[in-house]
């Protein structure tokens, strides 16, 4: 009976404590608790997890503007993933070819191992190169440098838009 008492106690400290720690506190707490196996491991997981949505639900709706800021970021996200799916389907085959093209000389090779640490971390690296590489073109590609363009030939809009631009740099103390 006192074992459960000085559970209850316990666990009602660990709660009254979560609420006092930063996020990023929480999440380190919360990965320590994963680790730890038993019934109270289990019942420090459930405050974690609850201490996690108390403050989802608390949270102040994202502004437009960081939403697109984060939007932003989840495309750059997906065109590095892009970029390297990219490189690994490109590399593929090349690897299957040059396996297969050591596999038919194997025999006139001495007997050494094939793959070599340095050799391996040279791959890497040059998979790594080429796939950023292969994202900064693309990326050039879908967004070009900017063109100049003679201010007479900007459109009512454009030139507004220019005039904005130019008194914010003036306020600001720059030389337009």
């Amino acid at each position: 009976m006192t074992t459960a008492l000085d559970m209850t106690a316990l666990l009602d400290q660990y709660k009254a404590g979560l609420r006092d720690v930063t996020d990023a506190e929480l999440e380190r707490r919360a990965m320590t608790v994963a680790a730890l196996p038993g019934r109270l491991a289990g019942e420090l997981r459930h405050l974690v997890d609850a201490e996690r949505e108390r403050r989802q639900a608390t949270r102040q709706p994202i502004p437009p503007a960081a939403r697109s800021r984060v939007a932003r970021s989840r495309v750059a996200r997906s065109r590095v993933a892009l970029a390297v799916a990219g490189t690994a389907v490109v590399a593929a085959p090349a690897a299957a070819l040059t396996g297969r093209a050591l596999a038919e000389y194997a025999d006139q090779v001495p007997q050494v191992p094939v793959y070599s640490v340095a050799a391996v971390a040279a791959g890497l690296v040059a998979a790594v190169v080429g796939g950023r590489r292969l994202a900064r073109w693309v990326d050039d590609r879908r967004h070009p440098l900017a063109e100049d363009v003679d201010e007479a030939d900007l459109n009512p809009l454009g030139k507004e838009l220019l005039a904005r631009v130019r008194a914010q740099r003036l306020a600001r103390g720059e030389v337009c």
